[in-house]
């Protein structure tokens, strides 16, 4: 709209306001409000992740040195306070490893149990899963170690699992399931220390797995 006059659009403008003015202030705060609030909720995530960083730290530290209690107190401190961030499975598991270390299984396994639940990834659950069927294993439930261990997995973890779950059945007796775990284990390409899984196999080897072995290098 064109208007002829200075005046006209002095008028026009108030008019403007009069119908819009209320909503365009209300525009700007609310924005301001939104501005304001996301950069207060972006500032406490990034403390809160800072805090879960150094508690997990300290716990490493404490670990490393032998200092269970402080290990377990720093997990507390970030289990309590940030359960579903990534550090706090870190910082149970490292609570874990110092639990295990001291000889406290019991312990040991509430940390794994809690990080199986809570871990907001699905290779750390799957790491500790593995770890706490371990632990069952040590105190003697191998029952208990196998029904943890899941059947489906990434290839990544076939290695850890199957040689975990051949530990298992030897302890429960089942030689011919330990080896043929054992064997899926060897099978991967991801083997933490394949020399002691080949150690382990060689022992549930049968007499003609070794005659075999004999003549082919006889």
């Amino acid at each position: 709209m064109e208007y002829e006059t200075e005046e006209q659009q002095v008028e026009a403008l108030k008019d403007w306001w009069a119908e819009n003015g209320k909503a365009v202030i209300a525009g700007v705060f609310i924005g301001v409000a939104v501005i304001g609030g996301w950069s207060l909720w972006t500032g406490h995530v990034e403390k809160k992740t800072v805090a879960a960083s150094d508690a997990f730290s300290e716990a490493l530290v404490a670990a490393d040195s032998a200092d269970t209690d402080t290990a377990l107190a720093l997990a507390n401190e970030v289990q309590d306070d940030n359960p579903s961030h990534l550090y706090a499975s870190y910082a149970a598991m490292t609570a874990a490893r110092a639990a295990v270390e001291s000889g406290d299984l019991a312990e040991a396994a509430k940390r794994l149990e809690w990080v199986s639940e809570n871990a907001p990834q699905d290779d750390v659950r799957l790491l500790a899963k593995v770890r706490l069927a371990r632990i069952q294993g040590a105190v003697g439930d191998a029952s208990a170690g196998l029904a943890i261990l899941p059947n489906s997995y990434p290839d990544s973890f076939a290695g850890l699992v199957e040689e975990a779950r051949g530990d298992l059945l030897v302890f429960s007796g089942d030689v011919d399931a330990a080896r043929a775990a054992y064997q899926t284990a060897a099978d991967s390409e991801f083997i933490a220390n394949r020399e002691g899984l080949t150690m382990k196999m060689n022992e549930l080897a049968q007499p003609s797995d070794t005659a075999d072995d004999s003549e082919g290098t006889s």
